[in-house]
Parts: C-alpha cells; sequence; structure tokens
C-alpha cells in the first residue's frame, strides 16, 4: 500500500474539482480583499480582532532568537494548523455534515482576504505581506484539499442516496478513508508553510 501515491492518484482522478475548488476560493479572497480595500475601518477592525499581523498568528510576529526557538516555533504552527484548523475545524467535523467544509472553507479564505491581503497604512506595510502570499499559498492550498476531500465525501454521499443503506454506508466510509489519504499532503503543505513562516519570513522582512 502506498498511501501517498493513493492520495496523488486520487488527485489526478478528480483534479477539475480540485481546480474548481481553488478558483472558488481565490475568488473569495479576492472579494474580501477588495472590501477591505473599500472599507480600511473594517480591515483595521478585523486585525485588531483577530489580534494578528500575519497569516501565523500573534507569534508570527515575533522574530525568533536562533534556530532552535524557529524549529519550536514552526513546529508549534504546524500543530495547530494541522489539528486544530484542519482536523478539528474542518476534517472531523465534516463527517459527520459533509456540507461543513466548504462553508468553513469560505469563512476563513473571506477573513484572510479581508485581513491579510491588502495594506494598511500604518498597521499593515506592503513589506511585510509579500512574504506572508508565499506562506499564504502554501497553506491555503493544504485547507483547499482537506475541503476537496470533505466536497468527495459530500458527492460520494449524494451518489449512494439510492443504493440502499448498506452500500452507501459502505461507499461513504471508502469515502472517508480516501480523505485520510489526503491528509498526507495536507500535512506536507502546512509543515513547508510553519517551516517558511519560521525560518525564511524573518529573514526575507529584514530586505523589505
Amino acid at each position: 500500500m502506498n498511501p501517498l501515491g493513493d492520495a496523488l492518484g486520487i488527485i489526478r482522478k478528480n483534479w477539475k474539482l480540485l481546480a474548481g475548488l481553488n478558483a472558488l476560493y481565490f475568488c473569495v479572497i479576492v472579494i474580501g480583499a477588495t472590501i477591505a480595500l473599500m472599507s480600511p475601518s473594517l480591515h483595521l477592525s478585523m486585525i485588531q480582532y483577530i489580534g494578528a499581523e500575519t497569516i501565523a498568528g500573534p507569534s508570527g510576529a515575533n522574530v525568533p532568537s536562533n534556530a532552535t526557538d524557529a524549529l519550536i516555533g514552526s513546529g508549534y504552527a504546524f500543530a495547530s494548523s494541522f489539528f486544530v484548523n484542519t482536523l478539528g475545524m474542518i476534517t472531523v467535523p465534516s463527517i459527520v455534515l459533509p456540507i461543513w467544509a466548504p462553508i468553513i472553507g469560505a469563512a476563513r479564505f473571506f477573513i484572510w482576504g479581508v485581513t491579510y491581503v491588502s495594506p494598511l497604512e500604518g498597521v499593515l506595510a506592503i513589506g511585510k505581506l509579500i512574504p506572508q502570499y508565499v506562506a499564504m499559498l502554501l497553506e491555503g492550498e493544504a485547507y483547499v484539499i482537506a475541503i476537496f476531500a470533505c466536497v468527495r465525501q459530500l458527492t460520494v454521499a449524494l451518489a449512494s442516496a439510492d443504493m440502499g443503506l448498506r452500500r452507501a454506508l459502505k461507499e461513504y466510509i471508502k469515502a472517508v478513508f480516501d480523505n485520510l489519504k489526503l491528509l498526507i499532503i495536507v500535512a506536507l503543505l502546512l509543515a513547508a508553510a510553519a517551516l517558511y513562516q519560521a525560518l525564511l519570513v524573518p529573514v526575507l522582512n529584514g530586505f523589505l
């Protein structure tokens, strides 16, 4: 068995669905960023409410004193992103309620768009935001794949509705296991985002 190979195979087979979700959530981010440009007061309120300068959260504003601290910080960031933001807020609830994933995903990407994309004079300089766009791309794609896995569960549930309870349950359980395989790719992307945030963003911020 090769779970990573299986996950890549699922993506290749369903690439149109994944591409559609990427386009959808990119549009949601753009809408949020446009609203932030039109309403600086809302933009500032969102930053104050979330209490963060970057998508890394409050710790993202702290420059680690050495590589060890940076690696420890990346470990905490990965744990939060994977276990809380992915498993806790997307994957596990969607096993019971598959429609939950695209809804919470839309809310998250809208908040990102309003809060973290557009510069805000005296608060978020464009030089500080540019390095964050790469982190947003990595972390955002991880969440899109997690949502993609849950949407596949939803399509299986709908397609199996007329197969009888036992067959429908069997197909749905298979889709859930496919979801778990896709989480391998999600974890890799989140790990890359965490390392980038901890090791490279502070360096890049020094040049911008």
